[in-house]
């Protein structure tokens, strides 16, 4: 059985997100709904401009996906640099292990 994607779901995951990212409230990312869909939106600092980040409006279950695979690959990431930060100072310096 799915999972109904509400549009509470997709704000939490969002949170999540923005939180995996690091943004402050000056360049966080934050949907837009039009023509029955969704797309993700990025503020532009120092502005009241913002960014289209997805390309048109997707549905919720398409926003949602979206958002979590976002985020993993995000994190995936940020892992994977951390791990070879700390690497390349054992390197550097193998007394610190």
């Amino acid at each position: 059985m799915r999972t109904i994607i509400t549009k509470q779901r997709m704000e939490a995951v969002l949170s999540i997100f923005n939180k995996t990212m690091e943004t402050t409230s000056e360049d966080a990312f934050f949907l837009q709904g039009a023509y029955g869909g969704w797309q993700l939106m990025r503020k532009i600092p120092g502005t009241t401009a913002a960014d289209s980040i997805t390309t048109g409006f997707r549905s919720k279950r398409e926003m949602f996906d979206t958002l979590m695979n976002m985020d993993i690959a995000v994190a995936i990431f940020k892992d994977k640099k951390a791990i070879e930060e700390r690497l390349n100072s054992l390197v550097d310096n193998p007394a610190s292990a």
